[in-house]
């Protein structure tokens, strides 16, 4: 727990340094540097997973208690950055939830199976996510989602059997 606790509180503050440059940038919907989030992550997960094989359990681990790891350090990544990003949306920049909203409408636009109504529908919904408090929740199963795919990749890597024989 101290492990997935310390290394989620490293990422998280990494990640919300990041994501305050992007907002002074200016670049904060950028798609393509919103996906150095997930490298970041990855890169935690792994690092955290490594360092408690090799520290705190003699240089071994098995891959499901890797995994279990990788998921409970997202966990802790999801509640530090969506504590700033409550934040961000609530006191610091509240016309961020209406610029995503914006670019959600345009993106959803450009679909033509999707009629004026399905649209509208869509917007209230997603806007609604946003500003309920059902978006603590799913914003924490979001990131342990992902943590589980990451780490289902960074196990693979980091397990170390003691006796690979057996």
């Amino acid at each position: 727990m101290k492990q997935a606790m310390t290394f989620g509180a490293i990422i998280g503050l990494a990640l919300v340094v990041y994501s305050v440059f992007l907002y002074i940038t200016g670049l904060t919907f950028s798609k393509s540097l919103g996906l150095i989030q997930y490298v970041v992550l990855f890169a935690g997960i792994y690092l955290g997973t490594k360092d408690y094989r090799e520290k705190v359990l003699g240089g071994f681990i098995t891959y499901g208690k890797a995994l279990g790891l990788g998921v409970l350090i997202s966990v802790f990544v999801g509640i530090n950055t969506l504590f700033f990003n409550f934040l961000m949306m609530r006191f610091i920049d509240p016309g961020l939830i209406d610029k995503f909203m914006a670019i959600a409408e345009e993106s959803m636009e450009s679909n033509r199976f999707i009629s004026a109504d399905m649209l509208d529908e869509a917007i209230e919904r997603s806007r609604w996510l946003f500003t309920s408090v059902w978006s603590v929740p799913l914003g924490l199963i979001s990131f342990s989602f992902i943590g589980f795919i990451i780490s289902l990749i960074t196990s693979a890597f980091v397990k170390r059997d003691p006796n690979p024989v057996a």
